[in-house]
């Protein structure tokens, strides 16, 4: 399996969850998000890399089956960079304010993804961990009106 970064620009991300928070699908302080893959493709490409691609059936009949790469958000292990950028200004966020990305409306998205391949009891697979988001925001009219009279 091939253990370069996956770059993605211009992406989008769903089931955000920066958080931690516990929920039906998910425990408690597990940080994480899903990254759609919009070309069928594509989503075999890296299926066949070793990426953990999962796929839903289509909504409806005639739709395409979607594809998405759940991406785990971790602190600690190695160095995450994660920016947002919010009219003319960007921020750092940390451990403790990464969970406003959970709630924002988002304008763009670029990251690096880091594989970690694993093998345990005869099993083994690929696990998506972020290395670097830069998280664009939209902002209304109001707030960018505000911003340009700072």
């Amino acid at each position: 399996m091939k253990k370069e970064l996956l770059k993605i620009d211009d992406a989008r991300i769903i089931f955000r969850n920066f958080s931690g928070k516990a929920s039906k699908f998910n425990r408690e302080g597990d940080r994480n998000f899903c990254v759609v893959i919009e070309d069928a493709a594509t989503a075999q490409r890296l299926a066949e890399d070793g990426w953990n691609i999962k796929i839903r059936p289509p909504r409806e009949e005639g739709d395409d089956p979607f594809h998405y790469l759940p991406v785990r958000v971790k602190f600690g292990d190695y160095p995450l960079n994660i920016y947002l950028v919010s009219g003319k200004n960007m921020v750092k966020l940390d451990e403790d304010s990464v969970d406003c990305l959970d709630d924002i409306y988002i304008v763009s998205v670029d990251m690096d993804i880091r594989p970690y391949d694993w093998n345990v009891n005869d099993k083994s697979g690929r696990t998506a961990y972020l290395q670097a988001i830069k998280v664009t925001q939209e902002i209304d009219r109001f707030a960018a009106k505000h911003a340009e009279e700072e």
